[in-house]
């Protein structure tokens, strides 16, 4: 069993736009003034298949484990408990104190 900080996440693929405009003015006081302005736009693109649309997928982020406990015949000796661990670690990246192997009984 693992235990997660939270779920997935899926981001979309999107076509994305930027537009920037700047304006400078001068007036006959001799004011000056300089405008900026900033546009953005997102549109998340699908994939049509038979008529029916699916969103297109950028990535996905895998949660982050938080945990984990193995039940094991066998777990009672400690070269195969040690074993377990390591290979826990090896997969998932926890440290051996966030993972626990207990010995599952017959």
């Amino acid at each position: 069993m693992l235990t997660y900080a939270e779920s997935s996440q899926v981001i979309p693929l999107t076509n994305d736009n930027y537009t920037e405009k700047q304006t400078e003015e001068s007036d006959t006081s001799g004011g000056n003034r300089k405008i900026t302005e900033n546009s953005k736009s997102s549109e998340i693109i699908y994939e049509e298949n038979n008529g029916q649309k699916k969103t297109m997928t950028q990535k996905v982020i895998m949660p982050k484990i938080e945990g984990a406990l193995i039940l094991a015949q066998g777990a009672e000796n400690s070269s195969v408990k040690t074993n377990m661990i390591q290979a826990v670690e090896a997969l998932t990246g926890l440290p051996s104190h966030k993972i626990q192997v207990m010995e599952m009984k017959k």
